[in-house]
């Protein structure tokens, strides 16, 4: 097990509303009466449907990368995993700046309570950051940062790391995302997912972006505009 690199963008949850009629599979949050434990996900979430994320807006294919995402959560936190295959994978080093994670290897999963279409951010939305990075010392493992977070509202990210595909699980508390209320049973949600991905090392030194994989969305605009987020709902597991 490596550990792995979670920094958290945070607005306020807010309440639901009824399912809506869509033409496409909606992404599910899995409700448990039992908390999960960081690293262990896959006996939780074996043979439950994950979320395919393999759209290629600026280009790139599913030969060089996609990744499944699933979600749950229980009265006081909530939780993600992540399957990514990366034919360029990368660690990002140690110095990095916070501010240009976007930039390189790095998963977004972007969520609101809120399901009225707006094309900007209010209470309801949340927008979670997560990617790996290198130890400072030669023989040191990756590291945990928590970014805003301390580590009681954190509860810890752990990945399994090989030379083109990581598996991540992450836990944060609700109280944490500002949530006052745990989600509940057939509850409707808004979700995008994101995969950026890097050059390879031999084609850009410094790491920089080349794709971005989404799950629905054509646009690069789910980080700021939650109309091109998509449906989701909770589903008692």
């Amino acid at each position: 097990m490596i550990i792995a690199l979670c920094a958290v963008s945070v607005f306020a949850l807010v309440s639901c509303a009824s399912q809506p009629k869509v033409n496409y599979e909606m992404a599910k949050i899995y409700l448990t009466d039992k908390a999960l434990t960081v690293g262990e996900f896959g006996d939780f979430f074996d043979g439950l449907d994950g979320v395919s994320v393999s759209r290629h807006p600026w280009g790139g294919s599913r030969e060089e990368v996609y990744g499944t995402f699933y979600l749950a959560a229980d009265t006081g936190n909530l939780y993600v995993r992540a399957d990514i295959f990366d034919k360029s994978l990368r660690a990002w080093p140690h110095d990095f700046e916070l501010g240009s994670v976007w930039n390189g290897t790095s998963l977004q999963v972007f969520f609101g309570t809120n399901t009225k279409k707006r094309t900007e951010y209010t209470d309801g939305d949340v927008g979670l950051q997560m990617f790996v990075v290198q130890p400072e010392e030669e023989d040191g493992d990756l590291r945990v940062q928590i970014g805003r977070f301390n580590s009681r509202q954190f509860k810890g990210a752990v990945v399994e790391w090989t030379e083109n595909s990581y598996i991540l699980d992450m836990s944060i508390s609700l109280d944490a995302l500002s949530m006052k209320k745990p989600l509940k049973a057939n509850q409707t949600v808004m979700l995008e997912f994101r995969i950026n991905t890097a050059k390879s090392e031999e084609e850009e030194p410094e790491m920089a972006r080349e794709f971005i994989v989404n799950w629905r969305t054509p646009t690069d605009n789910a980080w700021k505009d939650p109309s091109t987020w998509s449906y989701g709902t909770v589903v008692k597991r």
